[in-house]
């Protein structure tokens, strides 16, 4: 299957949402989103998989709860992501909180809250089990498997901060066994927009094998890391035939089974990711010599993915005529960096200042690593629902606004005050 990468909504409708919020604004599809997400609802009908959103791909709670609609649970990394979860009405059972060098502090949040605490290291481990004897907790091992989109997402190899040593899973047996904590769970997790689907499939047989070191076992996470295409002609991922190769370890494993067993997978960029677009205007055309640049009202404040994994977005041209010429520009940012660039060498048609660009596949690591760098207002967010209506689901502050929030966090006040 080969992604055509054509806007998922008509542009005229982008345009309305424009002209009525402004720019920039990330434009969220409600009916993608539920698509998607039946879509890994029915990938392995016969089996007791259950599928736990990564809340960090797009945490605004409109979105969870869309996601929550559809029979999910949440895959979360801190006690704030914990906190949203519980606070739109996520029964606790269904929230799976990986800990990373978390504090003594956040350990104990997790406890009180009654969530699945997964540990990665041998230390925190043992602090669980003082604290907690005869409780149960799950752990994240380091597989030793490297994949992902970006190096700094690799998050499986031999040398990621994350997850026990497979060689040191006997340890942490002996640990928890020394306080009667139940390892109920088990959880590994190779990268993020996995290249090669048979990368997570050895990861998958890994934890299989890992498993049988673990007599009180009632689950698996496999964690995710399924990728989505950025670029045209781009290769999607194929779930079905992935489903199908893992579905025979599957059924293997529970055939040995003699009690009840459930898996677990957490995507996160494949549900939102395709579902999202960051509109921005074009507020300057600017001819440097060797390179042409438009330059517009949002940057790596709001989409750092370019800038900080040289991650590739497909830039339309909502606006221009689409017969007149083309010219090739470097899209780029308003923050005062050199490496506010969020496209380079783009074929689009000549563009003007007051032209609006979609920026696409915007809907994940977008609105959650956005920051006020430059001291700049947060995008606006508008979710298209699922009955075709266009709902505020985060307001752009105005300068002012956003000023005098920084005043008030820092314990300032106003000169004219």
């Amino acid at each position: 299957m080969q992604s055509t990468h054509s806007l998922p909504v008509d542009p005229d409708r982008l345009h309305a949402i424009a002209g009525k919020w402004g720019t920039p604004t990330y434009v969220y599809l409600e009916d993608m989103i539920r698509v998607r997400c039946q879509l890994l609802q029915g990938l392995f009908p016969d089996f007791p998989v259950s599928w736990l959103y990564a809340v960090k791909a797009n945490d605004n709670p409109h979105i969870l709860k869309i996601i929550a609609n559809e029979g999910f649970g949440f895959d979360t990394v801190s006690t704030e992501e914990v906190l949203l979860c519980l606070n739109i009405g996520t029964n606790p059972n269904k929230i799976f909180y990986t800990e990373n060098n978390m504090t003594d502090a956040e350990m104990h949040d997790a406890a009180k809250q009654g969530v699945v605490l997964n540990i990665g290291s041998l230390g925190r481990l043992k602090s669980f089990c003082e604290a907690y004897p005869k409780s149960e907790c799950s752990i994240r091992i380091k597989p030793d498997i490297s994949d992902g989109h970006h190096a700094k997402v690799d998050t499986g190899n031999q040398d990621s901060k994350f997850g026990i040593r497979l060689d040191l899973l006997s340890e942490a047996v002996s640990i928890a066994g020394e306080y009667q904590v139940q390892i109920s769970g088990i959880h590994a997790h190779i990268g993020s927009g996995i290249r090669e689907p048979e990368n997570l499939l050895t990861e998958i047989e890994v934890l299989l094998t890992a498993s049988e070191k673990l007599d009180d076992l009632k689950f698996i996470n496999f964690g995710g890391g399924m990728p989505i295409p950025y670029k045209i002609n781009e290769r999607s991922f194929d779930l079905n035939r992935f489903a199908e190769m893992a579905s025979d370890r599957f059924r293997s494993f529970l055939g040995e089974m003699s009690r009840p067993f459930s898996f677990f997978f957490e995507p996160g960029r494949w549900v939102v990711g395709p579902a999202g677009i960051l509109l921005t205007q074009v507020n300057t055309v600017k001819d440097q010599g060797r390179k042409l640049f438009l330059g517009t009202d949002t940057g790596f404040n709001h989409l750092l993915r370019p800038a900080l994994y040289d991650a590739y977005h497909e830039i339309v041209n909502i606006s221009a005529d689409p017969d007149t010429g083309t010219q090739n520009y470097h899209v780029a940012g308003n923050i005062c960096e050199s490496g506010d660039i969020l496209g380079l060498d783009r074929t689009l048609p000549e563009s003007r200042p007051g032209d609006h660009l979609a920026i696409l596949d915007a809907g994940a690591y977008g609105m959650t690593m956005a920051s006020h760098y430059n001291r700049r207002a947060l995008p606006a967010e508008v979710l298209i629902t699922k009955e075709g209506f266009h709902k505020t689901i985060r307001k752009r502050k105005t300068p002012d606004e956003t000023v005098d929030e920084f005043l008030n966090d820092t314990g300032m006040i106003r000169l004219d005050e």
